[in-house]
């Protein structure tokens, strides 16, 4: 009778054969998804494919009331985009083994709860399409059985266990538990201890574990202590990431003249998108990328995508792409062969889409599909996930800065932490004690390890530098200049201040660029002189969005009913790019239910919206001053101006107007009062976060001190001193940050 291994990954699979088994014939193994999917079964019914799924719950979608939650796929192409977060939402309650009504029956969800009765009415839908087609989705909702007879020559199986099991796959263990003995091989820290012993009923100090799983009871077998590894472990700080790329190449210098094999050195990424700063240095080709090279990065994908319009049936398509990969290599074209055949079977599936759509069905596919490494080097460049159950000897962690470490999951932005402790899902916590287990295993087997992090005006080290259990008394040290220039040949050129002294060049200002010049003359210079601008992201600002949606109701307003003008706006705000900017446009959508409010009780009190998005021109103290606003409201003889502004903790200006930039409410005080010199006029920014009108407070000494502050300028306007802002919190999140040697 044979012992049957399972594994986290195939990465530690492969490290269990080379420490156990490197002469001798291999043992059966698999992973733990592999062995689920390998020993369950539904009577009937296959699973579904994953390039289905997104399609099948874009019908169920279709299919379902979702006007509360916005519409959330207009067609098939936009919802490709959005549908992750939904996926990814939806399996997380399957894998724990939660049903969607539970959350309905937690009174602190009240303020979700339209957006759970429609999850509820879409995953109802979607389960009654598999039912259709005879296809399942996850185990944990059907009739499953589990095939024994596949375990028949198993006497025992072992698992090695380095991360956290779902509810479900321990619900299956038990029930195998009854017929064949299960133990598990795991390594308790301070970060997984509290987790486990719930799970096993156990008491568990520190140190590593077999606990076997017999008749749907755990019980210890063996324990062995692990003493406290002696770390050799620095923390290094740069200034950038060119630099951190030095530090990379220099460590590397160090342990191969110190005889260490190329094969023993291992850079972990916390964020892969670092691997484009590797490769554009890794001239020699000494680093084996892990994670491969997605096809998407290649060429051919980019001409696949720019020519998807001009097919009118996928087989004209498909012979086009045939044609195409021919003069690709071999890796390329055995990769996009095999996508093309599992895409074919599905093709029946998807007769309803039109061929564009369903050619985009086929490149997301192929998106996900990269080639293995195999012209790579000696150097072994990998996830954190990828060392999971791996014992890697010398390790170098670049990018532990704030913004990878921890890892932020989309599950997150859904459900808060009480629900999720509630209903018995993993929480930020959860995840956050997950990953430091990684980085604590890691680093203990380690012989040396150098963890690198950028500390700059824009980019913090990560607080998990501050866990002790892992880090020990380390502290970051900083890093010399020097290894900016690893990588340049000759004389570096050192970085001068340049003073740029020229004309204003301008006779005019907006509230914005007044307030660039009062900020940064230098970057006024860059945005309004020279007309420089940062490409264009393709998401849009979650305020813009609401501005627009607000003005295309109010434009368009043929009576003011709060009910009617709240319903428009969420019709203008449904239009989303990606799943978390959906989200955020329906939390807005929340609280701008209470402005509407708001507006019904201002309507009461005889304040008529009137003006909306008024543009005006006007001179004052020697320029023109040019705007639009967003709206002015009326009541008898007065006006009131506002301008829309969605954030937290809107504060007015401070009253020591002398060291303000921001004149936008003077400036739109002073053209409505041009326009309309009879009538009272007041002005105020709407604060539509917590749905209060804040008004500026002294507003005659500000107009005062605005047109002082313009003669100024224009005094000097022959010849202005360019110059940087003297306060670098202006930079940090400026397009010209590298222009002016500020990052």
């Amino acid at each position: 009778m044979e012992t049957l291994y399972l594994f986290s990954s195939t990465r530690s699979m492969k490290c269990f054969f080379a420490q156990n088994y490197a002469e001798s014939f291999l043992p059966a193994t698999k992973s733990i998804g592999e062995f689920l999917e390998f020993v369950l079964r539904v009577e009937g019914k296959r699973k579904i494919p994953n390039y289905l799924r997104q399609y099948y719950l874009y019908k169920a979608i279709s299919a379902t009331d979702t006007q509360k939650l916005g519409e959330f796929a207009k067609n098939f192409t936009q919802f490709l985009q959005n549908s992750s977060f939904f996926l990814k939402f939806y399996d997380e309650l399957c894998a724990e083994c939660v049903e969607i009504r539970e959350l309905e029956k937690l009174d602190i969800y009240a303020f979700y709860d339209d957006h759970i009765q429609v999850l509820e009415s879409v995953f109802r839908a979607y389960q009654k399409l598999l039912e259709k087609h005879h296809f399942f989705d996850h185990y944990f909702l059907q009739n499953y059985a589990i095939t024994f007879e596949l375990l028949a020559e198993f006497s025992q199986i072992v698992i090695q266990i380095d991360g956290f099991l779902t509810r479900f796959e321990v619900k299956i263990f038990k029930e195998i538990s009854k017929q064949i003995p299960i133990s598990f091989l795991l390594r308790i820290d301070t970060f997984n201890q509290d987790y486990y012993q719930k799970l096993f009923s156990l008491t568990l100090e520190f140190g590593a574990y077999t606990i076997v799983l017999g008749q749907g009871s755990f019980s210890i077998t063996d324990f062995k202590e692990i003493l406290p590894n002696v770390k050799n472990l620095e923390i290094l700080e740069f200034q950038d990431k060119i630099a951190e790329v030095g530090g990379i190449f220099s460590q590397i210098d160090i342990w191969l003249k110190q005889g260490v094999l190329p094969e023993q050195i291992s850079v972990i990424l916390p964020n892969e998108s670092f691997i484009e700063y590797l490769k554009l240095f890794d001239k020699a080709r000494n680093f084996n990328f892990a994670m491969g090279e997605s096809l998407s990065a290649l060429k051919i994908y980019e001409r696949l995508v720019e020519s998807k319009e001009n097919f009118s049936d996928f087989a004209s398509f498909e012979a086009f792409l045939i044609e195409e990969i021919e003069s690709e290599g071999a890796n390329v074209c055995k990769s996009v062969q095999e996508t093309l055949s599992e895409f074919k079977f599905s093709l029946p599936y998807l007769e309803s889409l039109e061929a564009r759509e369903q050619i985009l069905v086929f490149l997301e596919m192929l998106k996900e599909q990269s080639l293995d490494d195999v012209g790579g080097g000696r150097i072994s460049v990998m996830g954190i996930l990828e060392t999971r159950g791996v014992h890697l000897e010398y390790v170098i962690i670049p990018e532990f800065n704030a913004s990878n470490v921890p890892s932020i999951s989309d599950k997150d932005i859904f459900l808060n932490t009480q629900i999720r402790e509630n209903v018995g899902l993993p929480t930020r916590k959860n995840r956050e004690n997950l990953q430091k287990h990684y980085y604590a295993t890691l680093l203990d087997n380690a012989k040396e390890s150098r963890i690198l992090c950028l500390n700059n005006d824009v980019t913090k080290p990560s607080r998990f530098l501050l866990e002790d259990s892992i880090f020990g008394t380390q502290k970051p040290k900083k890093t010399s200049l020097a290894y900016s220039e690893y990588f340049i040949s000759g004389k570096p050129l050192s970085y001068k201040e340049q003073q740029i002294i020229a004309p204003l060049g301008v006779e005019s200002f907006s509230a914005t660029s007044l307030e660039c010049f009062l900020t940064c003359k230098r970057k006024f210079y860059y945005r309004y002189i020279l007309g420089l601008k940062a490409e264009a992201l393709e998401s849009v600002n979650i305020g813009s969005k609401i501005h627009e949606a607000l003005k295309e109701v109010y434009s368009g307003a043929r009576e003011f009913d709060e009910d009617v003008l709240y319903k428009r706006f969420c019709e203008c705000l449904s239009v989303s790019f990606n799943a978390r900017e959906h989200f955020e446009s329906e939390l807005a959508k929340k609280y701008l239910k209470r402005v509407f409010a708001l507006e019904q009780e201002r309507l009461k009190d005889g304040w008529i919206p009137t003006f909306f998005e008024s543009g005006f021109s006007f001179d004052f103290g020697g320029f023109a001053l040019k705007g639009r606003i967003d709206r002015i409201d009326k009541k008898g003889n007065e006006l009131l101006v506002l301008d829309y502004k969605y954030k937290r903790s809107l504060k007015a200006d401070s009253l020591n107007y002398e060291k303000s930039s921001d004149f936008q409410l003077p400036i739109y005080y002073l053209a409505t009062k041009t326009q309309n010199p009879n009538c009272n006029i007041d002005a105020g920014f709407y604060d539509l976060y917590s749905a209060e009108i804040v008004k500026e407070r002294d507003l005659a000494t500000k107009v005062g001190v605005l047109e002082e502050k313009l003669k100024e300028i224009k005094q000097g306007a022959k010849e202005v001193d360019f110059s940087l802002a003297q306060k670098r919190n202006a930079c940090k999140f400026c397009d010209f940050i590298y222009l002016c040697n500020r990052y």
